[in-house]
């Protein structure tokens, strides 16, 4: 990071409790390592699976960092995780689109449900920010996965205008390469088990952000969101054949999934004249 920009991130992080809902996976492990690279008063994880904690725990030993085991469809413990907290970061969702597809209660539960407990907590415990993590299959939604992103950044923007004590703002990413269940860990096994690499359409195209990329854009937001912006990056699009080349040449083509689309687009053309674009990112206000 640029120097001036970890010294705003550094006076924001100083001596603050921050909360990482679903902070035990790939992009809330990253995270929390390159938040405690500053000098906060604790990092508090709060996951529902155990074993990523303990995963977690035994990876990262540091004094200031809090495994809680919990679920953010229970508002009673997000109370109790969210106490005298400065800053929530959430990561928490179900998000594999197939998954979804085949489990629509559980999956508006988790990501509609939860967020709005976080946000009456919020309202409770009066953090002094708040981050929500979104993807851009909440833009134009396809899917119920994107489209219960696409409400838990409608509400995060409520949030925004209405609660004047917390400051509100979400992140909309692409497809983070190694994030738990991203298609480089399919292909990885694949290639592993002798298989062709599936390919849902070779035209397909993707945005693609490394996951330290990822968790640092995630910090660079924290110190200039203020009343529910969405900032998206910059990312690279890729079409999926041209990423499974440099794995493998060895594939197999297995059609869109429901729901699918063939291009993503990180912005409708509605966000794009109502936003302020910077050199790596746009800002829709």
């Amino acid at each position: 990071m640029i120097k001036n920009k970890q010294v705003k991130i550094t006076k924001e992080l100083k001596n603050k409790n921050i909360l990482i809902t679903g902070g035990a996976g790939s992009i809330g492990t990253t995270l929390t390592k390159k938040i405690l690279e500053f000098p906060v008063k604790t990092v508090r994880i709060l996951d529902i699976d155990e074993h990523a904690l303990f995963k977690l725990g035994r990876l990262i030993k540091d004094s200031r960092l809090r495994l809680l085991l919990g679920d953010i469809q229970d508002y009673d413990r997000l109370v109790m995780a969210g106490e005298n907290v400065d800053i929530v970061i959430h990561t928490a969702a179900v998000k594999n689109i197939e998954i979804s597809e085949f489990n629509p209660i559980q999956t508006i539960d988790v990501n509609i449900n939860g967020t709005v407990n976080l946000i009456k907590m919020i309202m409770r415990n009066k953090p002094k920010k708040f981050l929500n993590i979104s993807t851009d299959k909440a833009v134009d939604s396809s899917t119920l996965y994107g489209s219960t992103k696409q409400i838990g950044e409608k509400l995060t923007t409520w949030a925004g205008s209405h609660l004047e004590y917390t400051k509100f703002g979400t992140v909309r990413f692409g497809n983070v390469i190694e994030s738990r269940g991203n298609v480089f860990e399919i292909w990885n096994e694949e290639v592993k088990n002798n298989k062709p690499l599936s390919i849902t359409l070779p035209e397909m195209k993707r945005y693609f952000f490394h996951v330290d990329e990822a968790a640092e854009f995630i910090l660079k937001c924290i110190p200039i969101m203020n009343r529910g912006e969405i900032f998206v990056p910059k990312m690279k699009s890729f079409s999926v054949k041209e990423l499974a080349d440099k794995i493998s040449k060895k594939q197999k083509i297995i059609g869109l999934r429901p729901g699918e689309k063939k291009e993503e687009i990180l912005l409708t053309d509605n966000e794009l004249k109502n936003s302020i674009e910077k050199k790596d990112m746009w800002i829709i206000k």
